[in-house]
This record gives C-alpha cells, structure tokens and sequence, in this order.
C-alpha cells in the first residue's frame, strides 16, 4: 500500500501543473459547476439577477465540462501520444480564457464569451494538434470522437455568438446540440471504453511503439468516426422535423457502439460508475425519443446522471491515481456513494418539475440544491488532493 505520508505537495514541483493540468483545471470546473447550478436557487429566493437559464447552461459546458475536458485531455493526451507536457505559456493561456468565458456569461455577455471560449478551445486543439503531430505513439483509435467533440464545441459557439438574438432559429438550436451535448458526449464515449479498460487494468493491444496507424486501428478509427457524425447527423434531422426519427437514431448508434466497445466483465467500483453513467446517457435519450415534449427533463438525465456523473468518477481516478491514493479508488468510497445518491435525486427532481407543474418552482430548487451537496461532498474529499504529488519510485 502506497504511503501517503510520502505524497510531495505539488509546490515542491513547480512545474507539476504544466505537466498535469487537471490539477488547476479540476477545482476551476467544480467552483464553474457550483456557481452554474447556483444561479437558480439565487433566483428563485428573489436575488437581482436575471432568468439564468443561457448564464447556466454556458456555465456547465463552457465551465464545468470544458475544465474538466481541458484537464483531463492536458495531462493525457501528451502521455498517452509519448509527447511534451503542455508549456507554461500554453496552461496559463488556456487558463485565461476559460476562465474569462465564464465570466462573461456569468455577466451575460453571452455573444462575446462565446467568441472567447471559440478562441479556447481553437487553442487547446493547436495545442493537442502539436502534439499528435510531434508523436512518437497513437492515441487509441475511438479518439477520434473527442477530435469530432472538441470540434462540435467550435462550431456550436461559433453557430450560437451568430444567432444569439434569434434563439427560436435552427441555427441557434443546432448550435446549442453541438455545444452542450455533442461536445461533452462524444469525448465521453471516445475516452470511456480507454478509462474503463485502466480500471480494470485489462492488457492493451500488444503493439510497439509508433507513429504509423496499423490496418486495425484505422478500422476501428473510422468506426468511431461514422458514430460521431451520425451522432451529429441525428440532431440535425430533429431540427428538420423529424425528432423521434433523429432520437432514436441517435439511440441506436449510441447503444450500438457501447455494445461493440465497452468492456462489461470485470467488477471495479469506478468501471461500474462508468457504466452506470452510459446507461444514465442511453435512458434519458430514449425519453427524449419517446416524450419529446419532456425534451428539458430528460436531457437533464443526461447531462446530470450522464455527464455530471461520469466526470466525477473519471476526476476522481485521475486526482487520486496522481496523488499516491491509487488503493483507495480500488474499493468503494462511502462519500462517493453519498455523492451518487444526491445526483440521482437532483434527476429524479428535475424529471418532476415538468410533470408535476404546480410545484415545478420547489422541485427546480430541490435539484439545484441536490447537485449542489452532491458536488461540494466530491469536491471536500477529492479536490484538496490535487496539491498532492504521487511519490517516485
């Protein structure tokens, strides 16, 4: 067992941050995703602020979610490839603009912090983009999804700053489907069927290092590829009239692809959260396919039992594999289960709220505060360890 009385605080390691930078980018998304949600109880109890229902949803995708997106891909991506660590410059620039999107939205200022948070995440793909090209090994090849998510974030800002005042137009609303769904949905089944093969410490393909794509990775890379534009596709037939046709679709291949992907044997508390986020994904997509007038409820299935769900047990492995804690994410964490069950019941809350419409105020806030606790218990007994460096051997 790993003695933490050995971990380095990362102030030891002054440059720890440039090579691992979920270590600033984690607690960032967190504080982003507090004051997002926080934004409703705030309204409700009467402060002077106005309808937050735009400042939110930037906040948990161009917040929350692109933190955490930024951090995880930031520490992974240069090892996974065999490439250089992000340069200081290239975390602080990054950095900057995240945060000052944010802030923007948070001031309602939405055109322009999307044309900010469009300049972030052009500069976070240059930066991975050199990367990759300075490669000695490949990715895995259902990568190819967080390329095509990173890049349905650019254009769903891109098409949202356009249309900001027309917010009834198809253009608006398909940007909106790029931005707060295909942006964090396809990263998440890029990087899932990888996260849970670690979990689970399954051998990897027996391949030696290189640059070149074998015959199997380019097959199983164009697999990932025809699911994430088809992904894409599905919203845009939903905006053309056709969203039972579109949802389903879009079911289909989501189910299809975890089917062929996802490993289901093995029995490790992470892998099985992992799981249970897809599920969560799948059924509040088949809601939506069936009830498409309670489109909003079910989304928020996705987006909080789904998405919400799945970067706090990915957060979790990476800051607690980082910090020499790696034995503790072996068995189950008490605070972790605390943690499901707010989550589960701020869904179970939200869903509410639009059928049962005359106490839809009381249940709005209950899932507001839900998340709330949920996500303040991950953050007291997860984030204080990203101060912490894993010891060397």
């Amino acid at each position: 067992m790993t003695n933490q009385n050995a971990n380095v605080p990362t102030n030891a390691k002054p440059l720890l941050w440039c090579e691992e930078p979920f270590r600033i980018f984690f607690p960032t998304g967190a504080v982003l995703g507090l004051i997002g949600v926080l934004l409703w109880p705030l309204y409700y109890f009467g402060s002077d602020i106005p309808y937050p229902n735009i400042s939110h949803a930037r906040l948990m995708s161009e917040g929350f979610m692109a933190s955490f997106i930024f951090g995880f891909l930031g520490t992974a991506g240069p090892r996974i490839t065999s490439a250089r660590h992000f340069s200081r410059g290239e975390v602080l620039t990054l950095f900057t603009l995240d945060l000052s999107a944010a802030g923007l939205h948070l001031g309602g200022a939405h055109r322009i912090g999307d044309i900010l948070f469009v300049m972030c995440l052009v500069f976070f793909v240059r930066t991975i983009g050199m990367r990759f090209h300075q490669r000695k090994d490949s990715p895995p090849p259902n990568f190819v999804l967080v390329g095509l998510g990173l890049l349905s974030g650019i254009a769903g800002a891109v098409l949202l700053a356009l249309s900001e005042f027309a917010q009834y137009s198809r253009t608006y609303q398909f940007g909106s489907a790029l931005l707060n769904e295909c942006f964090v949905l396809l990263p998440v089944l890029g990087i899932a069927p990888f996260f849970i093969g670690r979990l689970l410490d399954l051998p990897g393909p027996d391949l030696p290092e290189s640059r070149a794509f074998p015959p199997e990775w380019r097959r199983k890379a164009v697999f990932a590829a025809l699911t994430g534009l088809t992904v894409i596709g599905s919203f845009a037939l939903e905006l053309v009239g056709w969203p039972r046709t579109g949802g389903w679709i879009r079911v289909a291949v989501i189910g299809f692809y975890v089917i062929a992907r996802f490993p289901f044997h093995g029995s490790a508390f992470l892998a099985t959260c992992l799981r249970a986020g897809m599920i969560s994904i799948l059924t509040g997509f088949c809601l939506i396919a069936t009830l498409p007038l309670y489109r909003i409820g079910a989304l928020h299935m996705v987006f909080i039992a789904g998405f919400s769900f799945i970067v706090f047990t990915v957060a979790t492995r990476v800051i607690f594999g980082h910090s020499g804690n790696l034995e503790l994410v072996r068995t189950r964490m008490p605070f972790f289960l605390a943690m499901t069950v707010f989550l589960f019941l701020a869904v179970i809350s939200r869903i509410t709220a639009d059928i049962a419409p005359a106490a839809r105020t009381v249940h709005l806030v209950g899932a507001a505060v839900c998340w709330l606790v949920g996500a303040l218990i991950w953050m007291l007994k997860v984030i204080p360890r990203v101060r912490l460096a894993e010891p060397e051997d």
